[in-house]
């Protein structure tokens, strides 16, 4: 039996008392020179979450029997305190008030024990025992010189503190400057400031796109890529040869077409389409970027540790160097580009009757966008002026039609509301929000990549092969229990205890076309768990199948570059496993990298847009707006303008009483006027402060705004 095993043996017994690791060791038959290796195995179990040590330093079991838990700490914006949120699903978050913090802060990993339970709907409270791992990541602020020394204001406020910085620590800084600073922890200052050193001047906060560059910086989002990656990518060759067509399915007579915004500049996906009686041949061709990104190559791990392209509204930090994603991978007009190639008959209800995958080879036609090919299906403009493209696009009307039907059929939630269209000037700064429609074309286009992906993950599930899914678990019981409360003040209900993901369309099908349709739609949006990807097949929640994958998007998603070499592998014949445990590891560990990326990417997305909608609203301080109230909260509404752009109404802003969530009825009370505010409720609001350095937006309530569209 191995160390680790023995050890949590002996702890795990009930006779079991707390023992120190020198009580401890006595329990083996070690010689002295083993010593070392049995506290590094101790060590390690503490770090793994897997034992704890007391303030005696006597070691237990880290278990909810003794709540004793291990996770990572979550920073507040204001107050100093934080949140602990545990490695186990089932433990709530636990507070942790600023002066049980012990020297621990935002990000650090730690090991806490609660000292009161959880009351009135409240989070349990605890202490910090320990500090498992220090957070080493570098800190992104401000820099505000003081005489010879000064002050780094970290952007991310979760930090809840300033970092001080002695004069042979600035490196250069001025006053105002954007920076990345490193921490001094030796772990034994508490209470007081924590010092840094300054590693990188970002340049003055004011200058065009410093805001968005310190967000990817504070992300840890890769700028440049290794010079091998660079080196690799410019030697690749720009043009398709005529050996590399010799082996592969010419698509090149097919008419074939790429649908994208206007802005885009890599084409990965191309479509092409055919009528036979009553079925349709739809060919998906996806960019083959793995003919060109070898696996194991420079080229390779760094798309990897990448994970995903990040998108941040004036700039994309892409997955893969210019020479590949807007070069020989991207399907541009007129041009051969290597693709892998989806070829499906679908008939008339919308059912994969037949499907196969080639190696393969096209030449994309036409570089259409969103909104000129909409426009012509809409009737709205006559654009494009060639008859077999105009069939082409009104067939795959017709095709996307009966498939999108066929998902809300089975149960298949479709999520139908605007985003934000961020507008910004030559400089950099916002100058206006808009909603941004999805519109014909571009569900045309969502619903064949849907399809295909569908038909790619079915056919390795159904070979029971090792392969790489895209999951969407079911909502938690919770979540749907505080739904059913929300939608119930509106006059809706789901029937039935368990939820399917059909009665949830069902629900949107309902409030369609109605005031509260886009509230309860965000709402519920935001009661699904994240979508992640998995070595295991499971259902989709959202999509209602069993079997899905990430296929369609090679330049700028890692999951489907790495299923583009499972089926180039399945094409050729070459199926054979050879260890076929470390490859499931490798999977695992692939979809787990992945899911965290994408996590990450979209976190820093999220940011940019807080930071820049606050900008645009900096400049209407005082105007006002109506808009509808889309959250509830014990510290105050979220309203939500006509622009999409929201602001936070606090309480303590509402002077004519003392208001209060109640969290039973849902709604927000007046203690002594008994005013209500109810989630969809619209009301007349005033711009009162906004701040993108804070990325926030805070509103006051000028008055509440009847059914009838009165002022009350």
């Amino acid at each position: 039996m191995k160390i680790k095993e023995k050890i949590l043996e002996i702890i795990n017994k009930k006779s079991y008392r707390p023992l120190t690791r020198e009580e401890l060791v006595e329990k083996f038959d070690l010689s002295p020179s083993e010593y070392i290796y049995f506290f590094d195995t101790l060590n390690q179990m503490e770090k793994e979450g897997l034992v704890a040590r007391t303030q005696r330093d006597k070691y237990i079991l880290a278990t909810s029997d003794h709540n004793v838990f291990t996770g990572v700490l979550q920073g507040s914006r204001s107050g100093g305190f934080c949140y602990f949120i545990s490695d186990k699903d089932d433990t709530p978050d636990i507070f942790i008030p600023k002066e049980d913090l012990n020297g621990a802060i935002h990000k650090d990993r730690v090991m806490v024990q609660i000292t009161k339970d959880a009351k009135n709907s409240r989070s349990p409270e605890g202490r910090v025992l320990k500090i498992i791992d220090f957070n080493d990541e570098t800190i992104v602020g401000t820099f505000e010189e003081v005489k010879k020394y000064g002050f780094v204001k970290p952007d991310e406020q979760k930090y809840g503190f300033d970092i001080f910085i002695m004069a042979g620590d600035k490196n250069g800084a001025k006053n105002n400057d954007k920076v990345i600073v490193r921490l001094k922890r030796d772990g034994k200052k508490k209470g007081k400031n924590l010092e840094g050193t300054i590693v990188n001047i970002l340049g003055h906060k004011k200058s065009k796109g410093i805001d968005i560059t310190s967000i990817a910086y504070e992300f840890n989002l890769p700028f440049e890529f290794p010079k091998k990656a660079l080196s690799q990518a410019k030697n690749i060759d720009q043009n398709v040869t005529n050996k590399e067509i010799e082996s592969r399915q010419d698509f090149r007579d097919l008419l074939t077409v790429t649908i994208d915004g206007a802005d885009a500049k890599d084409f990965d996906d191309a479509i092409s389409i055919e009528k036979d009686k009553d079925d349709y041949i739809l060919y998906v061709h996806i960019a083959d970027v793995a003919n060109y990104v070898a696996k194991g190559s420079s080229l390779d791990r760094e798309a990897y540790k990448r994970g995903n392209s990040v998108y941040l509204l004036d700039r994309v930090i892409p997955m893969l160097p210019l020479e590949l994603s807007n070069g020989i991978c991207s399907l541009n007009p007129n041009v051969d580009r290597l693709t892998l190639t989806v070829r499906m008959r679908i008939n008339k209800n919308g059912k994969v009757v037949d499907y196969k995958f080639y190696e393969s080879v096209i030449n994309s036609d036409f570089r259409l966008v969103y909104d000129n090919v909409s426009d012509y299906l809409e009737g709205k403009d006559d654009f494009y002026k060639d008859d077999e493209l105009n069939e082409n696009l009104k067939t795959m009307e017709e095709l996307y039609k009966i498939l999108a039907e066929k998902r809300v059929v089975r149960g298949s939630i479709d999520f139908d509301f605007p985003e934000a269209n961020i507008i910004l000037d030559d400089k950099g700064v916002a100058v206006d929000v808009e909603k941004a429609e999805r519109r014909v074309a571009n569900k045309i286009i969502e619903e064949f990549m849907l399809v295909t992906n569908e038909t790619v993950a079915s056919h390795f599930g159904y070979m029971e092969m090792p392969f790489m899914y895209r999951i969407h678990e079911d909502p938690s019981e919770e979540k749907i229990a505080e739904f059913r409360k929300i939608i119930h003040n509106f006059g809706y209900k789901i029937k039935g205890q368990d939820i399917h993901s059909k009665d949830l369309q069902i629900l949107l099908d309902e409030v369609k076309g109605k005031p509260e349709e886009q509230l309860i739609s965000t709402i519920l949006l935001r009661s699904m768990r994240k979508a992640e990807y998995s070595a295991e097949p499971d259902i989709h929640f959202g999509l209602a199948t069993n079997y899905y994958t990430h296929f369609t998007s090679p330049i700028r998603r890692y999951p489907d570059l790495f299923i583009h070499r499972i089926l180039k592998n399945w094409i050729h014949g070459d199926i054979n496993i050879k260890n076929i445990t470390a490859y499931e590891k490798l999977i695992q560990e692939t979809a787990k990298h992945c899911s965290e990326t994408e996590r990450k990417a979209e976190s820093a997305e999220y940011e940019v847009e807080d930071m820049k909608m606050a900008e645009y609203m900096e400049s209407k301080i005082g105007a006002e707006y109506e808009g509808t109230i889309v959250s509830l909260t014990n510290y105050g509404m979220y309203i939500q303008l006509e622009n999409t752009v929201e602001g936070l109404v606090r309480y303590e802003s509402m002077k004519n009483d003392f208001y209060r969530f109640d969290e039973q009825k849902y709604y927000v009370i007046g203690d002594r006027t008994k005013k209500i505010y109810n989630l969809g409720e619209k009301v007349n609001i005033k711009v009162l402060d906004a701040s993108s350095e804070r990325r926030e937006i805070d509103f006051i309530i000028v008055n509440k705004i009847n059914n009838s569209g009165e002022e009350k």
